[in-house]
């Protein structure tokens, strides 16, 4: 086999250089590929066969050559190095054979626009500049910002700032508030783009500054979506992981000091465009370098300083092979071996880090899903959607599934692996189980003939003909309030009517004032008006009863008291029969339907309605509280806050329940209580609503 393989030339423009040592110690070095700017790290055994490397011998021959030399390496594993060295490229094709093996590696990596797209469209890099020369001939224009100096007075500044702004929080948090609009997201649009462009220049000074090349910067596009990238891949080159993580984390650096200073300069400055454009820089500085960039899970910054921090090298390949190892063992005992020795501590945090990107990026990929089924138009974001979901989520399962179906055979079962698929079973049967859900809600019962009596205006209590407890007939007068600001304006208009009057009877003593006539019979005929309007508001200072009934005093009710025009004073109510309501959550909602039993427990405890059926439930939440004591200011079951206009807000959304009480219509309330109502919800599992959501979400969805 060995006889018909002949040693490769390898390329002229390869360059050897040394390398950062294994995580072992071991020695290590780097091929670099010029023209590609690609970096291979090999190892000191393979160093020694480039060496002693004999383009065109036979492989046979060349083995045996290597073992005069007292290299000892097997024949297997000098031809798995001589196949790395052809499937990456590295060497010279010089005959037939070798150029038609190029060919079928180009044809086959070859392929439709529309196929391309389909695997490249959530990531797509275009190089925009080549800035190296640049940076190596201005790099002493920022030898300033790696001076200790430089670091101090920004942290100083920054922690003043920090400390400015607590002091401020109220106003900083109501301007981020103030920015969540149109205007406030287009100008943080543009502020992010410039973080980011420091951000990015930040790696390329940093990689310049330890001699490397930046080969290029430019825009990518993560799922359509630009982004700014930095080429730093000459940072392999550097045999200090220390220096090619200050690489790494230098945008974030950038982000942080940008942060910094702007927060101290939105303390320190009076209201202007400057303190507006130093919010933006603040807060969009803050926000993308400590929730984006330093996430370990995405290729990104935080997980080349996350790799570099803890001197892993591929780390998610390796880590996802530890991940599916150790997932194996726990779940089917299989004796494989470890994918590569290490120590102990570290199998334990690369597994510990692979199921955390599993689970992010399940989340992750879901999201992008929605995204791009949201983004475009229907038929195209649905095609997305699939695809995302299948080449994302489902293929790895179903490869995962497809080795466990295969190594079936070699499943080990031990007791506590028992006990683990006998909870995994009765979680699902839990899941899967149908129990009756219960529902406490606030709720009121009420005469079902009930009127909260408010005054018409801000006026002074003149006269009270009512009392708690008491009982009036239709149309009797109850309370009668005297408005001074109203008799104010009333005799001012009436004396202004009167002068009008006048100018019209001495009309004709003056040429003057004749012109005038039609502008004064219009001013009379508009305080005539007005003095109308004003009569009617007066009328209704005196309240009457709007049908018979008993009452309840809301406020003391007395001579002199002033009162204004929200404040509740009488509650009216005819003993007819009872209404009962409650307010439901909109995370309670989804477990009541028509029919539901229910009971109504009073606060006071000592008044309780069984046999309650759920009637209706309104389809459009509460505006406001009908029932101010329902609130929790006023000792409520219910969060709510008050607006100026004194009505008071839930602070969830809350939809109105009526509820049917059958034949008690006899009962006779003394007002109206509050309390809860507990409602026995039909029975129905976890698993199957689950499953019901998603359901109802794709039917809603696959209208066009």
């Amino acid at each position: 086999m060995l006889g018909s393989v002949v040693v490769p030339t390898l390329r002229d423009n390869l360059r050897l250089l040394p390398g950062t040592p294994d995580e072992d110690g071991a020695p290590r070095w780097l091929l670099y590929d010029v023209v590609r700017n690609k970096y291979f790290a090999i190892s000191e055994r393979a160093v020694s066969l480039i060496r002693h490397w004999q383009p065109g011998f036979a492989l046979e021959s060349f083995l045996s050559f290597l073992q005069k030399k007292n290299i000892e390496i097997d024949a297997e594993e000098l031809h798995a190095f001589v196949r790395f060295l052809v499937a990456n490229n590295l060497v010279l094709a010089r005959d037939q054979g070798s150029c038609a093996g190029l060919y079928q590696q180009g044809a086959g990596k070859r392929v439709g626009v529309w196929k391309w797209l389909l695997h490249n469209y959530l990531f797509i890099r275009i190089p925009l500049v080549r800035p190296d020369v640049f940076l190596g001939r201005h790099l002493s224009l920022f030898s300033f910002l790696f001076s200790p100096a430089f670091h101090f007075v920004i942290l100083f500044l920054g922690f003043l700032g920090i400390l400015m702004v607590i002091h401020q929080w109220d106003e900083f948090w109501s301007t981020f508030l103030y920015f969540f609009s149109f205007e406030g997201v287009l100008v943080y649009g543009v502020t992010l783009a410039l973080v980011k462009c420091l951000h990015e220049l930040g790696h390329a000074i940093v990689a310049k500054r330890y001699g490397c090349r930046v080969a290029s910067m430019g825009i990518a596009f993560l799922v359509m979506f630009p982004v700014l990238y930095t080429d730093t891949t000459d940072a392999w080159r550097l045999r200090s992981r220390k220096d090619r993580l200050r690489i790494v984390s230098a945008g974030v650096w950038t982000e942080l000091y940008i942060a910094l200073l702007a927060t101290f300069v939105w303390a320190v400055l009076p209201d202007g465009s400057i303190k507006s454009a130093a919010f933006f820089l603040a807060t969009t500085s803050w926000v993308t370098s400590l929730l984006v960039n330093i996430s370990p899970f995405l290729r990104f910054d935080g997980y080349y300083a996350f790799s570099d921090l803890i001197g892993v090298e591929n780390l998610q390949q390796r880590a996802f092979e530890l991940g599916r190892w150790k997932m194996r063992r726990l779940l089917w005992g299989w004796p494989d071996p470890l994918p590569e020795p290490m120590p102990r501590y570290r199998v334990r945090l690369l597994f510990a880090y692979a199921w955390a990107t599993w689970l992010y990026r399940f989340f992750l990929f879901l999201g992008i899903a929605l995204l791009v089924y949201h983004f475009f138009f229907k038929v195209l974001g649905i095609f997305l959607f699939v695809i995302e979901i299948l080449w994302f989520i489902v293929m790895p399962v179903i490869r995962e599934l497809a080795v466990w179906f295969k190594r079936r055979k070699e499943f080990r079962l031990t007791w506590r692996r028992s006990v683990f698929f006998a909870s995994m079973f009765f979680l699902i049967v839990i899941g899967a189980f149908p129990f009756s859900v219960a529902v406490s809600l606030p709720a009121v019962v009420r005469s079902e003939q009930h009127q909260i009596i408010y005054p018409a205006e801000s006026a002074l209590i003149s006269l009270s003909r009512v009392s708690h407890g008491g009982n009036v007939t239709e149309g009797e007068e109850m309370i009668v309030l005297h408005s001074p600001e109203l008799e104010f304006h009333i005799e001012r208009t009436r004396q202004e009517i009167a002068m009008e009057r006048v100018k019209l009877s001495r009309q004709a003593s003056s040429l003057d004032e004749k012109t005038e006539y039609a502008v004064t019979m219009r001013r009379l005929q508009q305080l005539e008006r007005q003095l109308r309007g004003l009569d009617e508001r007066k009328s209704k200072l005196s309240i009457y009863a709007p049908f018979s009934g008993g009452l309840d005093l809301l406020e003391p009710v007395h001579v002199g008291r002033w009162v204004n025009k929200e404040q509740p004073l009488i509650s009216l109510r005819q003993e007819l029969g009872i209404i009962v309501e409650g307010f439901v959550s909109e995370l309670d909602v989804r477990f009541l339907s028509e029919g539901d039993k229910a009971v109504f427990i009073a606060d006071r405890g000592d008044f309780t309605l069984g046999g309650l059926r759920l009637e209706r439930m309104e389809l459009s939440a509460i505006p406001s509280l009908p029932y101010p004591e329902l609130g929790s200011d006023f000792g409520g079951h219910m969060a709510a806050r008050q607006l100026r206009e004194g009505r008071l807000v839930p602070e969830q959304a809350r939809y109105k329940v009526m509820f049917d009480h059958g034949d008690l219509d006899d009962i006779k309330l003394d007002g109206r209580m509050t309390g809860i109502i507990v409602v026995e919800g039909a029975r129905r599992s976890w698993l199957g609503y689950q499953l019901q959501q998603v359901a109802s979400a794709l039917i809603r969805e696959s209208g066009f």
